[in-house]
Parts: structure tokens; C-alpha cells; sequence
């Protein structure tokens, strides 16, 4: 199913599909930044339904929240009646509409994990972040952040069970790429999604981590985490991969761990970031000779939380 979504926001279409019984996938596709004109970060988002019962898992930036709407009812369900968002983390191309959805639909339960939630109702913070992470000016493409009500906010933690209908979705946390992460496991399809705790996943190809706030300790235990719960699918937030999921998890360990061993061990011979990325090139060449993306840029974005990361730890 394709969504309209008009002109200056996307280039296209939305994309809708249905990935697990109850379960449809929103992808926002080339949206671009009515500022700016260049393309967003957004996450996708994903629909949840069980008998009366519907949630998003993320909701993506404010500026595509129309979309969203739409692609609900695309699908028969009007989204006046959305019982819960569900955010794996507070991050923009997560949880940037949130605010939107709440203020638009008094009725909703916004789910967040238990450190993530005081930033839910008071952003300031956040929007600091936001405009070191972005730009000053991210709001005329991505949207205002805006302030969830306290009441709408429902706080959970590890070994949390989130009910929709008859569906029962766990909350298992997963720190490393924020501190207030969390992942979700819904038991009826034994599919996992997975936030920014697998990194960005791109079909086919060695799985790049990306990074923000890394903390490679705790992003390494949580992928053992998610690991031992044996998904069967991994619902990611951004792109996809046609790996069986325990394939996947497994790489996905080896690459976030070999790239610090990488990243350490240059640091220690007293190598710049342009002889860092030459070895990650060199890796990635070796483990993954197919895959022709430019990793250049991404490299250059993950090589200083990692070099952050070392130094904390006193690790050089």
C-alpha cells in the first residue's frame, strides 16, 4: 500500500506493509525537510493492532506525523482511537512526533522507558540535545519537540510486560546507544524491535553501528541480551536485513566489537581518524567484499564516540 503525502515533504510515497499478523510497517521513504529541502532522518514506525487495541512503536519526527495519520487510515483504523505509543528510545527520528500525537489525542498512553520519561514531559534538555546533535534550526525541517503531558506518560523497566488486546510485548532494556534505551519483544510473532540497540541495517550488507553517546560495555551486553531471547525477526527502526535473526545478532556483536578492538588498538599506536578509517575500510573489505556503500562518512561519525568511549575508560 502507498500513501500519499504531498507536495515538498516526500518525494514519492509512503510505503505500508504488513510484516507479522497485526503487525504493518510505516516507511516514510524520501521525506525532505521543508527548510532545508534535504533529507530527514526518520525512523520507521510501526502499527500495531489486536482486536480493539492499536499502538505505534516510535512515531518518527513531528513533521511526518501526517503521514503516520494517514497510513492508519489506509489501513481501516482511525487513529483517534490509538491506545499507546511505544518508544524504544527519545531520540528525534524516534520520538520527535510524540509530543504532536499526544497534545492531537488526549486518549494516548505514551510508553517510555523509566529513564527516558522525565524528558517526555520536561525537554529542555532534550531539545539541547537535539540542536547539537542537528542543528539550531532543526525545527523548520523535523518539527518542535513538544512537551507530553505527565499524566499520558507511563513509565516501564526491564521484565515489564506492555498488554495490547491479547499480545503481550516485553520490555527488555538495552543501554549502549542511549541510556534510557529499551527494546521490545512481542511473544505472539517472537519478533524483536530492536530501536538503534542493532545499530542501522542496510539489506545484505555488514551491519554498521551507528552511535550517539556510545557506551560499547553496555551495547555489548544488550546485544548478548537480545540474543538470548532467540527472536525469530528483528524489527528494526532503520532499514533491514534478510539475515535469520540469530545470523544477524551474531554479526552485529562482531562488528560493534571488532571495530573497538580496530579503533583501540590505532589509538594506542597513535594513529589519526584517517588511518582508523583506512583499517575499518580494510575490515569491512575482508568480512564483507560485496557490499560497494561509501562508508566513509558513517566511519567518521562512530570512529569519535568510540575514541570518547576508550578514554572514559582510561583504556589508552
Amino acid at each position: 500500500m502507498l500513501v500519499p503525502t504531498g507536495p515538498g515533504k516526500v518525494n514519492d510515497m509512503a510505503k505500508v506493509s504488513e510484516v507479522s499478523d497485526g503487525i504493518y510497517l510505516i516507511d516514510m521513504g524520501e521525506v525532505k525537510g521543508a527548510g532545508s529541502k534535504e533529507r530527514l532522518n526518520c525512523s520507521l514506525v510501526y502499527f500495531m493492532v489486536d482486536g480493539e487495541q492499536t499502538a505505534l512503536i516510535e512515531t518518527s519526527p513531528g513533521a511526518v506525523v501526517p503521514i503516520v495519520l494517514e497510513a492508519i487510515k489506509g489501513l481501516g483504523h482511525d487513529p483517534a482511537r490509538l491506545s499507546s505509543v511505544i518508544l524504544t528510545h527519545i531520540h528525534l527520528d524516534h520520538a520527535g512526533g510524540v509530543g504532536r500525537l499526544a497534545q492531537q489525542f488526549p486518549q494516548l498512553k505514551v510508553i517510555v522507558h523509566e529513564r527516558g520519561a522525565r524528558h517526555l514531559t520536561a525537554p529542555a534538555m532534550l531539545i539541547t540535545g537535539t540542536k547539537q546533535a542537528y542543528s539550531e534550526e532543526f525545527e523548520a525541517d523535523y518539527g518542535p519537540i513538544i512537551a507530553v503531558p505527565e499524566e499520558q506518560v507511563e513509565a516501564v523497566k526491564d521484565g515489564d510486560t506492555i498488554r495490547l488486546g491479547d499480545r503481550e510485548l516485553k520490555v527488555i532494556y538495552t543501554p549502549g546507544h542511549a541510556p534510557h534505551h529499551m527494546s521490545i519483544y512481542d511473544t505472539r510473532s517472537q519478533g524483536l524491535f530492536s530501536g538503534d540497540s542493532l545499530g542501522h541495517l542496510t539489506l545484505g550488507s555488514n551491519p554498521i553501528v551507528i552511535v550517539a553517546g556510545f557506551d560499547l560495555g553496555l551495547a555489548l551486553e544488550s546485544i548478548d541480551k537480545m540474543s538470548d531471547l532467540d527472536p525469530r525477526r528483528v524489527y528494526a527502526s532503520h532499514g533491514s536485513s534478510d539475515r535469520e535473526a540469530a545470523e544477524f545478532i551474531r554479526s552485529v556483536r562482531a562488528t560493534t566489537s571488532d571495530y573497538g578492538e580496530i579503533i583501540l588498538t590505532a589509538m594506542k599506536a597513535g594513529e589519526d581518524e584517517a588511518q582508523m578509517i583506512q583499517r575499518l575500510e580494510a575490515y569491512n573489505k575482508e568480512h564483507d567484499p560485496d557490499d560497494k556503500r561509501d562508508t566513509r562518512h558513517r566511519f567518521k561519525a562512530i570512529i569519535p564516540w568510540y575514541v570518547a568511549y576508550f578514554k572514559k575508560k582510561q583504556a589508552v
